[in-house]
């Protein structure tokens, strides 16, 4: 059974380069990451699983490509738990 990826959130390129200045931040205050990141614009809460994938994705596309996407999609993981 295949299961259909759920956007939880699209990202321009700018939010996500602040939504990962806030990873960022976050582990070099607290030595970890952030076991999730709350949007400023509609207070979604994206756990770590889910930002990690993100980022991932994000870095190959760059590999792939020599240029950031212009958006980023963030889906939603079963499980995403603290």
């Amino acid at each position: 059974m295949k299961y259909k990826k759920q956007i939880k959130k699209e990202l321009t390129k700018k939010e996500y380069s602040q939504f990962v200045k806030k990873v960022i931040d976050y582990n070099r205050q607290n030595g970890k990451m952030p076991e999730y990141i709350i949007t400023q614009d509609d207070n979604t809460k994206i756990y770590k699983n889910e930002y990690v994938d993100a980022i991932e994705n994000v870095n190959k596309f760059i590999l792939e490509n020599d240029r950031e996407p212009e958006k980023v999609v963030i889906y939603e993981k079963k499980n995403s738990t603290l």
